[in-house]
């Protein structure tokens, strides 16, 4: 009878954290059924499938900037036949779904805060119903911060979870790099050991840190870029100082309740917009600088920021990289939640501000605010975010591999378009014709249908982000012929001259909508699709469209 009613307590105890993590599992299936996956998902997906493991390592990440991690882990899926959308949602699926279930029954917060994070915006949409390695980042991140609290005494089981987050991303690997670093000081300042050199190399944690530190040189390796990748060569649409003035400042403020610019990379304008995220992230730093300093952790929040903002400032990033400071700022407050108080005192500068007991409720009812203000934007954005995926097209690939297949357009020949981009700075228009839009849509095809990716062979369906500014093997086309169909505005006066014009040769027969969703936000797009006009008669179903109106 005893045990009956301890099970029966047990079960009480934890409803609401089970109730919250079935919530989060069946939403995430539902909203990633109707995801269409866009191009970082299918791109990762047609390289498991199609390249090797040498191929991987010794060039593709080069041009990836990803260490192979990510890729590794669908490979067996890819390569087994498994249907695209089923093998990287249900992979994406577990990761996200593992991470969020330790989270819920295992992280020192209150219950609501434990019951409410899964469903905020980068945990949920953006990292979860999205199949990307961030993932497997928050597993990272979240193994992290369980393995924290005894990393001294079992210090392979933290170096592991910090390998883990290494494993994703370049920005992964700084910011493991930081926690690593204020752990090895850690060690060092120990009486103990830290002046002696055998007894420092003796230690188990310099062991565990020695293997991570292997760990990482492997990854940085398989992401050192050549000359000729194409991310390395992105011109930068803000000054070094404007970037690295908005990571420090206004990045914590956009990551958890703000938006001072849209979906692309670092491009701010200094507006209101700007001004409320500046000053939302001056105090969202005060916070956290604040919490860090009660528990002696204020090293183990700055340095690995600092890390983070100067690779993000330095090299390059995106808007969907905000979510990696979310990731950073649940594991820096699991950590400190997890231990007792160091300096329980206010800093000197709030002290001398808050006078009395009345003005402590103040600044502790305010600090509540904060914390309800974030978690309601953050909620709001993935319930916007998950509403406009469900009724609108994400990526366009799946319907436009549907029109293709329906129409045998695969077995004619087709030419996709290219990039070309100006510079924001010179506002010179550079060509790229590797730099090609049709991955999204080859995830559905088992072989190349498209004669100018790859110089059309077969067996390989993924982009090389190599650049190529001549557009040797795309002009060699224009010996053969024209294509039959177009897939995108392609530039035929690139490789024809006058020769061919788009609009007089070519009737747009299929135009899908793309919509890129950004917090509240949505971004259109379109995927059009051309037929030759000499063809089109043949196609008795099919209606040519209105260009202007379709753009």
């Amino acid at each position: 009878m005893e045990d009956q009613t301890e099970t029966h307590l047990r079960n009480r105890k934890y409803t609401a954290e089970l109730l919250s993590f079935f919530a989060y599992a069946c939403a995430l299936a539902v909203v990633m059924y109707f995801h269409e996956p866009w191009f970082d998902e299918a791109q990762a997906w047609l390289i498991a499938r199609d390249a090797t493991i040498g191929e991987l390592i010794g060039s593709i990440t080069h041009y990836e900037g990803h260490p192979p991690v990510w890729f590794l882990l669908l490979m067996p899926f890819a390569k087994a036949g498994v249907p695209f959308e089923i093998g990287v949602k249900s992979i994406n699926f577990i990761f996200a779904a593992s991470a969020m279930g330790l989270l819920i029954f295992k992280a020192p917060f209150s219950r609501a805060i434990r019951c409410v994070i899964p469903f905020t915006y980068f945990f949920f949409y953006q990292y979860g119903v999205i199949s990307r390695p961030y993932s497997l980042m928050m597993l990272g991140f979240v193994l992290c911060a369980l393995a924290y609290k005894n990393r001294n005494a079992k210090p392979y089981r933290f170096a592991g979870a910090l390998a883990v987050v290494c494993g994703t991303s370049a920005y992964g690997i700084i910011i493991a790099a930081g926690i690593a670093l204020v752990w090895l000081i850690e060690i060092i300042r120990e009486r103990s050991i830290g002046k002696s050199i055998p007894a420092l190399l003796a230690n188990r944690r310099i062991h565990a840190l020695g293997i991570l530190f292997a760990i990482n040189l492997f990854f940085v390796y398989c992401m050192i870029p050549y000359s000729d990748t194409y991310a390395a060569n992105l011109e930068p649409h803000n000054t070094l100082l404007v970037r690295l003035f908005y990571m420090l400042f206004m990045a914590p403020a956009d990551a958890v309740c703000s938006s001072s610019y849209g979906y692309s990379a670092i491009d701010i304008s200094f507006n209101m917009q700007a001004a409320g995220s500046l000053i939302m992230g001056s105090v969202i730093n005060l916070a956290i600088f604040t919490a860090a300093r009660i528990y002696g952790k204020t090293s183990l929040f700055v340095v690995p920021y600092a890390a983070f903002a100067a690779l993000s400032a330095f090299a390059y990033f995106y808007s969907h990289h905000l979510g990696i400071i979310v990731l950073f700022y649940v594991f820096l407050f699991w950590c400190m939640l997890g231990d007792r108080p160091v300096n329980p005192a206010l800093p000197a500068f709030i002290l001398r501000s808050v006078k009395g007991e009345r003005d402590m409720r103040y600044l502790r009812v305010v600090g509540l605010y904060l914390i309800i203000i974030i978690l309601i934007v953050q909620v709001y954005w993935t319930i916007a975010a998950t509403y406009k995926d469900i009724l609108k097209n994400y990526g366009t690939g799946r319907a436009a591999a549907e029109f293709i297949t329906d129409n045998a357009f695969d077995e004619l020949t087709i030419m996709t378009d290219w990039e070309k981009k100006t510079n924001y700075l010179t506002g010179l228009i550079r060509i790229d014709y590797n730099q090609l839009y049709c991955i999204p849509t080859l995830a559905y095809f088992d072989t190349n249908i498209f004669y100018n990716l790859n110089e059309g062979k077969c067996n390989k369906n993924y982009l090389t982000h190599i650049i190529d500014e001549n557009g040797y093997h795309v002009k060699k086309l224009a010996d053969g012929g024209y294509p039959d169909v177009l897939f995108g505005t392609v530039e035929l006066k690139d490789i024809y001259g006058s020769k061919a014009n788009l609009h007089r040769d070519y009737a747009l027969v299929c135009s899908v909508h793309g919509n890129t969703i950004w917090k509240d936000e949505v971004f259109e797009n379109r995927q059009l699709i051309f037929l030759r006009r000499d063809l089109l008669e043949k196609y008795p179903d099919l209606v040519e469209l209105d260009y202007i109106q379709e753009m």
